[in-house]
Parts: structure tokens; sequence; C-alpha cells
């Protein structure tokens, strides 16, 4: 079983909340539907690592079917920087 702290969850939870796709930007951070998130990279590192959002392309970073499966209804989500 998948353990997340909350702020992972969190950070999962804006980029669903987004569509579940967004793109890096030259400082690392993560843009979607024209919101910056307010979320250190080492959080979508560990998600990532944990395989709940993948990077593809160049830039972009999409959540997975695993990171979909995670409840996240409990957290609030990340604020945007």
């Amino acid at each position: 079983m998948l353990t997340l702290t909350d702020a992972q969850k969190s950070a999962l939870k804006w980029l669903k909340n987004r569509g579940a796709d967004g793109v890096l930007d030259r400082t690392n951070c993560v843009i979607a539907r024209g919101e910056r998130a307010g979320v250190m990279r080492s959080t979508w590192t560990a998600l990532e690592r944990d395989g709940c959002v993948e990077r593809y392309g160049k830039r972009r970073i999409k959540v997975t079917t695993q990171g979909q499966g995670v409840d996240v209804s409990q957290v609030q989500e990340a604020d945007c920087a």
C-alpha cells in the first residue's frame, strides 16, 4: 500500500483538480490550466518516485492511473504561488 504525506496528497489533489496534466516551467514549478502550483520540486519528485505522476516529453507531468486512485478527499489542495 502506498503511503503519501499530506503535502504529497495536497500537491496531487492540486494537479488532479486542474486536468491532471501540467508543465514544468524554467524554475521547475508546475503550471496547469494557467495556475502555478505552490509546491516544491522535491514533492513532485517524490510523487514521481512513488508512481503517482510521470514526466513525459521534455517538461510535461501528468497524474498516473495509480495517482488517480489515491484518496485525496481528506486534504486541502496545495496553494497557488
